[in-house]
């Protein structure tokens, strides 16, 4: 059957236009209507007038029954800078985060499939403004379809090295990076635990800690732009297997894992690794997830972020449309601002 609904949206309270997607296994729901327009000089201003004005919209999109505590999102804006096509705001069940690599390459995706940009074989240009700064994406695209997608990152280094933290009886050492977000990195040798699917519920404990204790030990703030959270976290090994030179899980929100090989921790960690003498301009580093799927990284340039010297990386992966949904808002509805189980 081919049944056409007629639902009569005056009787909502809000109705989201949203255009699901995954990248490399990682989800990403698009919102590309039903947010008024957002005031703000800088998309930091925007993100914060929506989560004066608008979290309970971001609470419906990401927590049941419309989502679950592992959603993640974007919020496709007016963009501030004349150079960007569009802005975007990353969310998740907890929070919204600056920046995000994988959300990069399933927005740019998604406005490729839905041809909200011209779109131009074989690559097109779509400029993403980011609270994190400005973010250029290039969409390989075959007979009007996006096949993969490059991000040029922002300015990305090390920030804080040779640092550890005490969580239950561990006493672990980590090193903060910044690649779009600030990102504590720990190498998995250093805990005896294999990154695996098996192991997720120890490492997801453990980062949550981590990350709940850090921003109470050590300060976070951005030589250039107002970014001074830390809500993501990676734990990271060498591949045991031909097709990558490292592995990962990376854990933020509400206890959630990253399913993809996580944009803006690859980023952070080339960064790392570069600081540390272990990887070159123009070196090709590939990055697996805990679920086997893969980004392709590559340091291109060096540049200087206020006091730091800092590299910009490139990402390269795939994203797939899922579905389009309109999500409704009932005014009747006791949970039409959703709920997390178990909260």
């Amino acid at each position: 059957m081919n049944l056409k609904p007629k639902i009569d949206f005056k009787h909502f309270e809000r109705c989201f236009t949203a255009i699901d997607t995954h990248t490399m296994g990682e989800f990403t729901r698009v919102v590309i209507g039903g947010f008024p327009e957002i005031p703000g000089n800088t998309m930091i201003e925007k993100r914060n007038y929506i989560v004066e004005h608008y979290d309970q919209y971001r609470r419906a999109l990401m927590f049941e029954p419309r989502g679950h505590k592992d959603m993640f999102g974007s919020i496709v804006l007016e963009p501030v800078h004349a150079e960007a096509d569009y802005g975007v705001l990353f969310m998740e069940s907890e929070t919204y985060t600056n920046m995000c690599g994988h959300g990069s390459i399933g927005t740019a995706t998604a406005l490729v499939e839905a041809g909200l940009v011209e779109v131009r074989e074989p690559f097109t240009e779509v400029v993403l403004d980011t609270a994190a700064g400005v973010v250029h994406t290039r969409v390989k695209v075959e007979n009007g379809r996006a096949q993969e997608v490059t991000i040029t990152n922002v300015p990305s280094f090390l920030y804080k090295d040779n640092l550890e933290i005490d969580i239950d009886g561990y006493r672990i050492p980590y090193a903060i990076s910044f690649g779009g977000q600030f990102i504590p990195l720990v190498d998995a040798r250093k805990l005896g635990v294999e990154i695996c699917a098996e192991n997720i519920p120890f490492f997801t404990d453990v980062g949550i800690k981590m990350l709940e204790k850090i921003p109470q030990e050590v300060e976070i703030r951005h030589p250039t732009v107002d970014i001074r959270e830390v809500t993501t976290l990676e734990f990271y090994d060498e591949s045991p297997t031909e097709q990558a030179d490292m592995k990962n899980i990376v854990v933020f929100g509400k206890h959630q894992v990253d399913r993809s090989p996580c944009g803006t921790g690859t980023c952070a960690k080339m960064a790392m690794m570069y600081a540390h003498g272990r990887l070159g301009l123009h070196r090709p580093l590939i990055n697996e997830s805990v679920i086997g799927t893969l980004f392709r990284g590559e340091l291109i340039d060096e540049v200087q972020e206020g006091e730091f010297s800092a590299v910009i990386p490139q990402i390269t992966g795939s994203a797939y449309v899922t579905g389009i949904a309109t999500y409704l808002i009932d005014p009747r509805d006791p949970l039409r601002y959703g709920f997390v189980l178990g909260e």
